[in-house]
């Protein structure tokens, strides 16, 4: 019998779901689908209006008819904490136990009870004497309305996922990889090398703050600065517009200038001399991933082969039309889909 999960990313501005099947060792993407969040529904990574997202993801299940039942509901916000540390080699049940005590102080955020906190971890890697752990926690207050909004529209929630740990399991072999995913508010980077986990890092700057400089360079509406980015390639959107560009500049340095700062960090902890010696590749995928021109100036600053994620190497297609909107903005929704069949 196949296994249908939908794999729910909740941006700040729009839900994305896609539906994973699995029969046998066959895994489809069967449907896609996308909704707009009402403005003001979630504020700074935390739902604001509860019932405003309940309603969205009911009109986006009866707009698509997905036929899956159960989901894998994704977390995005600089309220999740993930953070790596090293304990003494011990038994599972030990670790378990160690980590209770510590999950106060890892957490980047007041947790007074381990009841006020969802957490989990994952082993990244072991030796004789010692095992790295990886922790991700998020405060329960946060997630309870987003795990609401998925029970009140009759969906079985399998699980809460960060949607970057399942970028690298879309494509078919493990690799010296990093991600770049650019949503609506935040920028998130995310190093895997051979599977083995290095950094997650959330920077607060996405593509609402690249269509702002859009809107001024052009003096523009949104609409036309959507249509505007969907069109032109990154050269013609820094230099032609008649209006004000530093804010759009300012945005391009700021992607620049994370992913560099990022790719230094892992740089000093690996002690490479060149990213090329560490990395094989850099990863696009989100709402800014197509724009014509971002994969050639990324591939300039950091002298690594950069491509957008248009294909999902474990994955194949059962529907022949093409999904609504440009398919690497569903990478996040597709990860946390397998995830749920996998």
């Amino acid at each position: 019998m196949a296994k249908r999960v939908l794999g729910i990313d909740v941006d700040s501005a729009v839900i994305k779901a896609a539906e994973v099947t699995r029969k046998g060792r066959s895994v489809a993407v069967s449907a896609l689908g996308v909704m707009q969040l009402p403005p003001g529904t979630i504020k700074d990574g935390r739902v604001a209006n509860e019932n405003s997202l309940a309603k969205a993801l009911q009109d986006l299940l009866e707009k698509y008819e997905f036929k899956a039942t159960s989901a894998v509901l994704g977390l995005r916000s600089s309220w999740v904490t993930v953070k790596k540390h090293t304990f003494p080699s011990m038994p599972e049940r030990e670790l378990d136990k160690a980590l209770e005590f510590e999950v106060p102080e890892l957490a980047g955020f007041s947790v007074l009870s381990l009841e006020d906190v969802f957490y989990d971890y994952f082993i990244s890697s072991k030796t004789d004497s010692e095992v790295e752990v990886v922790l991700v926690a998020c405060p329960r207050q946060n997630a309870l309305p987003y795990l609401q909004a998925v029970r009140s529209a009759g969906l079985t929630l399998e699980a809460i996922d960060v949607p970057a740990f399942g970028w690298k399991d879309l494509l078919a072999e493990d690799g010296r990889r990093v991600f770049m995913e650019i949503s609506e508010e935040q920028t998130t980077m995310f190093v895997a090398s051979s599977g083995v986990f290095k950094v997650h890092r959330v920077v607060p700057l996405g593509a609402s703050h690249f269509r702002r400089g859009v809107e001024d360079a052009f003096d523009c509406s949104p609409e036309e600065a959507v249509q505007l980015c969907q069109s032109q390639d990154l050269d013609y959107l820094l230099l032609e517009g008649s209006g004000n560009k530093r804010v759009l500049r300012a945005a391009v340095q700021q992607f620049i200038g994370s992913v560099l700062q990022t790719l230094d960090f892992i740089r000093a902890q690996e002690r490479a001399s060149s990213f090329s010696a560490m990395l094989d590749e850099l990863i696009v995928l989100g709402d800014l991933a197509d724009i014509r021109g971002l994969s050639e100036m990324l591939h300039r600053e950091v002298g690594l082969p950069v491509r957008a994620l248009r294909t999902m190497e474990r994955l194949s297609l059962t529907f022949e039309v093409l999904p609504p909107g440009r398919f690497s903005c569903y990478g996040s929704a597709l990860a946390l889909g397998l995830r749920g069949v996998s």
